[in-house]
């Protein structure tokens, strides 16, 4: 026995949980790209996974850390941590995925950073599967088609969705109006994406491979404008800025996204460590593939496909891998 929810009830489910929580929805922001936008009974966006992911709503590309404020010769730190409940829903499989990793990062790895803890902790994710794979996907190869990590999971079937429960929190977005219970089954993941990268060994194959003369060949191409990092749901890497305010009232701290492909990211003391578009494609490339994997038993890709759509040169790293694993040390 499951539960079902019909597509005519889709939105009013929604506006009944926005009255509670601060939810976002798949939807075209205003240049027209998709991304998750905060609900307000627009048309949302369910044919395919969306350009831009959730990482935003979790790692945003600019966020205020905290204000020191100046007060009779001492200093007081205000933080901002606190954030209204929210709920994501039309999360892809793939993101889903995305988030775990980011999970691993900044509530493991690192300790735990109370800026991403907290916008996870008050936060409730409903996926939704995907109907037909994406042009430049390949999650089924990276083993991100199956959806985990979720509180609800919607497969979307003929006239509704076939509610999945992937948590205890779940309870909190039931509500018997919407849900009636149901002999349906769960649908079936995504097998035949339109990419397929072999991931038997692929961490040492491209390590034994480091100077492989594709590094040399793509990266002449390789504009080095960064769009694959920024589009990526996995990239994490943020810089940090101080804001003196020009009233002497205090200072703001800000951390914002740093991309690997760009020159001044290595730039210690002067010296520039990646200096080469070779380097920074090819550290892109195995940190997705290779070094992450090695690390955390994941790998840093989740096979969204979303670099490989922007890039303005079409370089791929699907097609970078299987032509080092076809020719070895070439």
């Amino acid at each position: 026995m499951g539960y079902f929810l019909k597509k005519q009830n889709l939105i009013p489910y929604l506006a009944h949980l926005n009255k509670k929580y601060q939810v976002f929805v798949p939807a075209k922001n205003h240049n027209g790209a998709t991304c998750f936008e905060e609900f307000s009974g627009q048309e949302l966006c369910l044919k395919e996974r969306t350009l831009y992911s959730v990482k935003d709503l979790y790692l945003p590309n600019k966020e205020r850390e905290f204000f020191f404020e100046k007060k009779h010769g001492s200093c007081k730190i205000h933080e901002t941590i606190k954030h209204r409940p929210r709920i994501v829903f039309g999360v892809r499989s793939c993101d889903l995925h995305a988030l775990n990793v980011l999970d691993k990062l900044f509530l493991e790895f690192y300790g735990y950073d109370p800026l991403y803890k907290n916008k996870r902790n008050t936060s409730l994710v409903i996926g939704l599967s995907c109907s037909e794979p994406c042009e430049t996907g390949f999650c089924a190869s990276m083993g991100t088609n199956k959806p985990d990590f979720f509180d609800l999971f919607f497969w979307e079937k003929k006239d509704g969705y076939f509610v999945e429960i992937g948590s205890p929190s779940w309870e909190k977005l039931y509500h018997k109006k919407f849900f009636e219970e149901t002999e349906e089954k769960k649908g079936t993941p995504i097998e035949d994406c339109k990419l397929e990268l072999n991931t038997a060994d692929l961490e040492d194959i491209l390590e034994k491979n480091f100077e492989h003369g594709i590094w040399n060949s793509e990266s002449k191409r390789c504009l080095s404008c960064s769009s694959c990092t920024e589009i990526c749901p996995t990239c994490h890497c943020f810089t940090v800025e101080d804001n003196f305010l020009l009233d002497d009232s205090g200072t703001e701290r800000y951390r914002e996204w740093a991309s690997c492909q760009l020159q001044r990211f290595t730039k210690i003391h002067g010296a520039i460590l990646r200096a080469s578009r070779k380097s920074r494609l090819r550290q892109f490339v195995m940190h997705k593939l290779s070094y992450f994997k090695q690390q955390h038993n994941v790998h840093l890709c989740v096979g969204c496909g979303r670099c490989i759509q922007v890039c303005p040169v079409k370089i791929s790293l699907v097609d970078i891998a299987e032509k080092i694993r076809g020719e070895g040390n070439a």
